[in-house]
């Protein structure tokens, strides 16, 4: 594979993704691009420019699901999926337990209209794991841009509304899944659910990681994808 395609979660940018850009430079393309919209035609439309049978994509929560959606509608898909603390259903549901409540989520979206810069802080804090407060002042950096408050709010409807239940059967390439074992926003068993209704996925758990893995065990992850890459 000669593409390492990098997709951001929500509040953040493509700069969560500089442990992995300085890693695999000069090993090929790495492309972190910012997502547009927060909608997964967009990012279906990248894919299909990319060389799909020579790219490995990885996605962050919402980037992950996003990668989930977009995958589900290309026919040629990439060689391989690497999902970091993605859900397919992020919000709990009758059917579905694992997930947020539904009310904190819609208490996230009327906090962006009263204080954006609150909301992002209260989020990049609950990202880390308890053992992970050494990197409180440096993940707080990469939630420090309120000022497309629109695409926050985009990004949390979809957060409530989407479920990828339904499509996921049409995800045929190999996933690997990514999870802390102590993530507090995707608990582990939404990646147990997931690894199970994936047609071929595996799971890997980080036992001592948040939901911000890429960050806090960097090293962990990026031999997760020197593997996958091999």
């Amino acid at each position: 594979m000669n593409t390492l395609l990098l997709v951001h979660g929500w509040g953040a940018g493509p700069s969560c993704w500089q442990r992995q850009e300085a890693h695999f430079r000069g090993r090929g393309r790495v492309l972190a691009p910012a997502l547009q919209g927060r909608d997964a035609a967009w990012l279906a439309a990248y894919l299909r420019n990319l060389p799909l049978p020579r790219t490995m994509a990885v996605g962050w929560s919402l980037g992950g699901m996003l990668l989930l959606e977009a995958v589900a509608a290309i026919p040629l898909q990439p060689a391989a999926l690497v999902l970091i603390a993605a859900p397919a259903v992020f919000c709990r549901r009758p059917d579905h337990p694992w997930g947020q409540p539904p009310a904190a989520v819609r208490a996230m979206r009327q906090g962006l209209t009263q204080d954006p810069g609150r909301v992002l802080r209260n989020f990049a804090h609950a990202c880390l794991a308890d053992g992970e407060t050494a990197y409180q002042t440096e993940i707080t950096g990469l939630f420090t841009s309120p000022a497309d408050s629109d695409g926050l709010a985009a990004g949390l409807d979809y957060l409530l509304k989407r479920d990828l239940r339904p499509l996921l059967h049409r995800v045929t390439c190999p996933v690997l899944l990514l999870h802390g074992a102590q993530d507090r926003i995707v608990p582990p068993a939404q990646g147990q659910w997931l690894t199970q209704a994936l047609p071929d996925a595996r799971l890997r758990l980080l036992p001592r990681a948040g939901h911000a893995p890429f960050l806090t065990q960097a090293a962990l992850v990026n031999a997760a994808l020197e593997e996958e890459l091999a």
